[in-house]
C-alpha cells in the first residue's frame, strides 16, 4: 500500500514538472549547476605526497643577503597595486581556504565551494602557480588543517600574521616538515619588510628568496627598529638590529625556543646537530617585533628546493574512467526510469 502511494506521488511530481514551464526550467537549472559542481570536483587529480622529512644535511641555507635598503608593504592595502605590486586574494570556498597571488597574469575564477581535501588544495596551488609569480597561504589557521600543512607543497609564502589571525604555529608546522616557506604579515599593525629596491620585481624576488621579514609594530612605523645583519659563519648565525632589543628568540623544530638573549642589539646562535632550521624573533620594549625567515639545513652544496608532491597519473586516469562509467550507468537508469513512468502515466 505504501509502495503504491509513493509511486503515485512520484508520478504526480514528474507530471507537474513536465506541465509547468517554470518548474521544468528550475529543475533544469538546478540539474546543470549540480552537474557542473560534480564535474569540477571529479576532475581534480590525485596526488602522491612524499614522506614527511624535516630539513637535514651538512649545509645551511641563509636567505639574507646584504641589507642595504628596507621597504615596508602591506599586501592587503587598497593602494598596493599603485606601488607596482600586483596581488589579489583567491578563494570562494565555504571552508575559508584562501590564497594571496602575487604578480598575477589573470585571476582564477574556479573554486570548490564545499569540502576540500588536501588534493583540492594542492590542485588550486598548482593552478595558481601557472598564472602567478608567487602563491601565499592566506590566514592559514582559518582555512587549512594542521595535518595538511605537513604535506602541502609548491607554495613559497605564508601569511602568518594578519589583523585577525596569528598563524605562527602553522608556519612552524610547515617548516618542521621540510617545507621552505617565507613569512609575510598584513593588516592592522603588521607589515612586511622587503630588502632591496622599491620595484615590483625586487619585491617578488625578496619574498621568493626569503630576503624579507615580518613586523608587528605599535605607534608609528617610522620609529620601528630595523634589521641590520643576518650572517652565517660556519655554523653560527649572527643577527643584529638598529636598537637594543628586549629579547632575541631563536626558534627551531616544532616551534621550540632553543635560545633567548636579552638587552642586546646583536645576538648569535650556534646550529646544533639536531637543528633542522632556526628562525629568529626580535622583540623590543614597546612590543615591536621582527619575525625573520628561517635558515634551513640542506643536503647539497648548492641549495635547491626538493619537489615533494606529484600527480598520480595512473590512479587519476583510472578514477576518471570509473566516474564516467558510473555516471553513464546512472544516467541510463534515470532515463529508463523516467521513460517507464511516462509510459505508465499515459496509459
Amino acid at each position: 500500500m505504501h509502495h503504491i502511494f509513493f509511486d503515485m506521488s512520484e508520478r504526480k511530481f514528474w507530471k507537474k514538472i513536465k506541465s509547468n514551464r517554470f518548474y521544468l526550467a528550475l529543475t533544469g537549472i538546478i540539474g546543470v549547476i549540480l552537474l557542473i559542481i560534480l564535474v569540477l570536483y571529479l576532475a581534480v587529480p590525485s596526488y602522491t605526497f612524499a614522506e614527511i622529512e624535516p630539513f637535514n644535511g651538512d649545509f645551511i641555507y641563509n636567505p639574507y643577503s646584504e641589507i642595504n635598503r628596507i621597504n615596508y608593504f602591506d599586501f592587503r592595502s587598497e593602494n598596493i597595486e599603485n606601488q607596482g605590486v600586483k596581488v589579489y586574494e583567491y578563494g570562494y570556498a565555504l571552508t575559508g581556504t584562501r590564497y594571496l597571488c602575487f604578480g598575477y597574469k589573470n585571476k582564477r575564477k574556479i573554486d570548490y565551494p564545499f569540502l576540500q581535501s588536501i588534493h583540492y588544495k594542492q590542485f588550486n596551488i598548482d593552478k595558481l602557480n601557472k598564472n602567478c609569480r608567487l602563491v601565499a597561504l592566506a590566514h592559514p589557521s582559518k582555512g587549512f588543517k594542521k595535518g595538511q600543512l605537513t604535506r602541502l607543497d609548491h607554495y613559497r609564502v605564508m601569511e602568518a600574521l594578519s589583523e585577525n589571525d596569528n598563524s605562527l604555529y602553522y608556519w612552524d608546522i610547515a617548516l618542521s616538515n621540510g617545507h621552505r616557506v617565507n613569512i609575510i604579515a598584513t593588516g592592522k599593525n603588521h607589515m612586511t619588510a622587503c630588502i632591496g629596491e622599491n620595484d615590483a620585481e625586487s619585491v617578488y624576488k625578496s619574498l621568493e628568496t626569503g630576503n624579507a621579514y615580518a613586523v608587528k609594530y605599535n605607534g608609528s612605523l617610522i620609529e620601528m627598529p630595523e634589521l641590520q645583519e643576518v650572517t652565517l659563519k660556519n655554523d653560527t648565525v649572527i643577527v643584529a638590529v638598529s636598537e637594543k632589543a628586549k629579547e632575541f628568540r631563536f626558534i627551531g623544530q616544532n616551534a621550540m625556543v632553543k635560545k633567548t638573549v636579552s638587552d642586546v642589539s646583536e645576538a648569535c646562535y650556534v646550529f646544533q646537530k639536531d637543528d633542522t632550521y632556526i628562525r629568529t624573533e626580535v622583540e623590543f620594549d614597546n612590543g615591536n617585533t621582527l619575525y625573520l625567515n628561517p635558515l634551513v639545513r640542506h643536503q647539497y652544496q648548492y641549495f635547491f628546493d626538493l619537489d615533494k608532491v606529484k600527480v598520480m597519473k595512473g590512479r587519476t586516469y583510472l578514477m576518471w574512467a570509473v566516474y564516467i562509467i558510473v555516471a553513464v550507468f546512472l544516467l541510463r537508469m534515470f532515463y529508463i526510469n523516467v521513460t517507464t513512468k511516462n509510459e505508465n502515466s499515459g496509459e
